[in-house]
């Protein structure tokens, strides 16, 4: 017979179970309106490369977008030879590049972000703030823009039920040979879930709370990678990790060790972005690979 501790561990790892099976009920994005930002700088060419890529791809439609400050006759005229319209007039500040988007009702904004904050032409956190559709960061020139999407790192925090927000980590990354990691962290300041369901499990004594988490983490992994690689048939393969530990050390340790071409964070709910202060510290200090905003 188990003792009171096994069976309340069991208790806790189905309750686990049950709350881990939606996560994987993915919706794909009909990818039709895309929207650049010029800033006048050796990036913009980059930007215009992955306009192209994602054009030809998706078949979207693609605008770009420049701030009033900038003669940006040469190169919108090298988007029109590359089959993408400007939009209909410059921008002269974050909340009218904001309204420029809302009103086109686009899906993904892509912006060059300059290491020097002398060029900066945009307010990031203001953009994040009040742009609807997630935000693709540029920091570095990208010469092939296919290779962005073949390996993307998505990072996760809070509960598991975060089905919407695997869309675009699903429709972007490459068919062929692509490659997709699900980074779930749960950090310890942050675990209102945990703590709730431990509340459910009265045998579970205030010491053995670690050793639990432990086990947990070790029984969701290998649980939600079943999930993951039985969910559908992608031409692509998908992987999940679960870690305990602060967020940002942990996706840096994650970058590290992996050959990542694309970081994922962030979440949208009720069609804003919501970019907790971890994701916050992420897309500023990660600056090797674009970082793309949900």
């Amino acid at each position: 017979m188990k003792s009171p501790r096994e069976q309340s561990v069991d208790e806790f790892e189905a309750l686990f179970e049950r709350a881990s099976i939606p996560v994987l009920d993915i919706r794909e994005i009909d990818l039709t309106r895309i929207s650049l930002v010029l800033k006048g700088d050796s990036l913009d060419d980059s930007i215009l490369r992955l306009g192209t890529y994602l054009r030809d791809r998706f078949g979207s439609h693609v605008e770009v977008h420049w701030p009033h400050q900038l003669d940006a006759s040469a190169l919108l005229e090298q988007a029109r030879d590359a089959g993408i319209e400007p939009a209909d007039e410059p921008f002269h500040s974050t909340a009218e590049l904001v309204g420029q988007v809302s009103i086109r009702r686009q899906q993904l904004l892509v912006v060059p972000e300059p290491a020097d904050d002398a060029r900066r032409v945009l307010d990031l956190g203001l953009l994040i703030q009040g742009a609807r559709p997630p935000i693709m960061l540029v920091r570095t020139e990208i010469t092939d823009p296919a290779q962005v999407f073949t390996h993307i790192l998505h990072s996760l925090t809070g509960n598991f039920r975060q089905t919407q927000n695997f869309a675009y980590s699903f429709t972007l990354v490459a068919d062929a040979g692509g490659r997709l990691t699900l980074l779930h962290t749960i950090d310890e300041s942050d675990l209102e879930d945990v703590k709730h369901a431990l509340q459910l499990s009265p045998n579970v004594p205030a010491a053995g709370r670690e050793e639990l988490l432990e086990r947990l983490a070790q029984q969701g992994e290998r649980y939600l990678s079943a999930v993951v690689a039985a969910s559908r048939k992608y031409p692509y393969h998908v992987g999940y990790r679960l870690l305990i530990g602060e967020v940002v050390p942990t996706v840096r340790q994650e970058l590290a060790r992996g050959n990542y071409t694309l970081l994922v964070v962030g979440c949208h709910r009720a069609g804003h972005s919501l970019v907790e202060a971890a994701d916050y510290e992420l897309m500023r200090e990660i600056r090797h690979l674009p970082v793309l905003a949900l």
